[in-house]
């Protein structure tokens, strides 16, 4: 699917699970409602992050860069995490040191980090590999609870509910990305590094029938908008 049809899908998506939560679209305008569509929207663009042709790699950055900043990015999540639970038991007391004793962990997970890619994980970052999985959303999801769970004692309340909503929106973008892909010729491999691969066939990205699908799922969200807006 191209980035269009895959964004108005997950709108839709998004929309139908508010509705059938019975969820208010007023809550989008709340912290978590702004976290579940920012996730949503994020979920959606990172399968494609390894494609380099993908939209997010044109218009915002080439994916190999991508992939180079993931390894800065998760050790960066890492290692604040890591600080967080050391920092209780530590007797460090200024600023100073506690700076550079989180330093310290960031450079150590990097490089561990660093190494792991380039070793051993580098040949799974291939297109409609690992990032257009149910193996990489759990890998996703556990990076993500491992942050939200080492930090949640220190976040305001209102960042707590957006980062909330945005756990719920990534899954949602994620999983409705590789919904939408599984109905396309290439499909997706589900269970990655499992060769098993499943597709439906309906139709090519790109192709016209996918643009008929873009005008469908479009009409649909504003159908379902004006309801969720007037009920």
């Amino acid at each position: 699917m191209i980035y269009k049809t895959h964004i108005s899908l997950n709108m839709l998506l998004l929309q139908a699970i508010l509705r059938i939560s019975n969820i208010p679209i007023q809550e989008i305008l709340t912290p978590w409602g702004l976290g579940i569509s920012v996730g949503t929207l994020v979920g959606t663009f990172i399968p494609d992050i390894d494609a380099p042709k993908s939209e997010i790699s044109k218009r915002i950055l080439p994916a190999k860069t991508l992939l180079n900043m993931l390894i800065p990015l998760l050790s960066f999540i890492l290692s604040f995490s890591l600080f967080t639970f050391l920092d209780l038991k530590s007797t460090l007391n200024t600023i100073a040191q506690k700076s550079i004793f989180f330093l310290l962990i960031f450079i150590g997970v990097l490089l561990i980090l660093n190494l792991i890619f380039n070793s051993l994980l580098k040949p799974l970052f291939e297109h409609r590999g690992l990032l257009h999985s149910l193996t990489g959303l759990t890998f996703l999801n556990i990076l993500l609870s491992i942050f939200y769970i080492n930090n949640l004692k220190n976040l305001p309340l209102n960042l707590s509910y957006f980062y909330n909503g945005f756990y719920t929106g990534i899954n949602i973008g994620y999983l409705g990305h590789i919904i939408g892909d599984f109905f396309t010729y290439q499909g997706i491999r589900p269970f990655y590094p499992v060769k098993w691969k499943i597709s439906l066939r309906i139709f090519r990205t790109n192709s016209l029938q996918e643009k008929v699908l873009f005008y469908i799922l479009s009409l649909a969200n504003l159908i379902l908008l004006l309801q969720n807006i007037l009920q």
